[in-house]
């Protein structure tokens, strides 16, 4: 079935009216959906509805919401935020938060360290791509995407349970976690990783250094497989 993003409150018998040009475009023109078909309709808040159109043209896609639909796709008892110095290319970093949105982590934080070679890179269109994977891999709940912060203020973070930075003489990744309630922090530096000083820095902040391979990985890699590890 398919599912569209409404950006706003969902009310059940209540009448909405898309405004996104988009989701409107993808609708009429890719899907060709026609009045009184049914849809599901999500608004990242972690609740799916399924929903009738209404009317649907060029113009205009308005639905009614019928009800909500239980799922066990989110990973409420255990929420993954991947933190990673500014990749440099915007397509690398749209294909990093597709991906991760897919596997299930809670938010992403784009880093500014010593060696991030564009440390004024725009990250604005990440929600975009967020939403368009959220849409396509059955989730519901939007990806937290924080703003760009340098390492010396990420570092003092204290709201997550426990915090880690990929480091290849690290230890090997515990991935055994049975207690529920747990949010996870996983820091991965940039190309060539993070210097020694940003280690010391990170260590003295309660960041614990893991070895998530036994070979030196990219770091789109790295933040792929410190996720996929945890949320399977």
């Amino acid at each position: 079935m398919s599912t569209f993003y409404f950006e706003g409150p969902i009310e059940i018998n209540k009448v909405i009216h898309f405004k996104d040009k988009s989701e409107i475009r993808h609708a009429v023109v890719s899907l060709r959906k026609k009045e009184n078909e049914i849809i599901e309709i999500i608004n990242g808040s972690g609740i799916k509805f399924q929903a009738k159109i209404i009317e649907c043209n060029s113009k205009i896609l308005s639905v009614l919401p019928s009800h909500k639909i239980d799922d066990n796709v989110e990973y409420n008892d255990l929420q993954v935020t991947i933190a990673i110095a500014v990749l440099n290319k915007s397509s690398k970093m749209k294909f990093l938060i597709e991906k991760l949105t897919e596997i299930g982590v809670y938010g992403f934080i784009p880093l500014i360290t010593e060696r991030t070679s564009f440390p004024k890179a725009k990250t604005e269109s990440l929600q975009a791509s967020m939403i368009s994977a959220l849409k396509q891999c059955g989730g519901t709940k939007n990806v937290e995407i924080s703003s760009q912060i340098e390492l010396k203020q990420f570092v003092k973070t204290e709201e997550f349970t426990k915090k880690y930075f990929a480091d290849i003489d690290g230890e090997i990744f515990n991935v055994d976690y049975p207690e529920k309630n747990i949010k996870l922090l996983m820091t991965i530096g940039p190309e060539g990783g993070f210097t020694d000083e940003e280690k010391i820095l990170l260590k003295k902040n309660d960041f614990k250094p893991i070895r998530l391979n036994k070979r030196v990985l990219r770091a789109e890699t790295a933040a792929l497989v410190a996720a996929s590890r945890v949320l399977n």
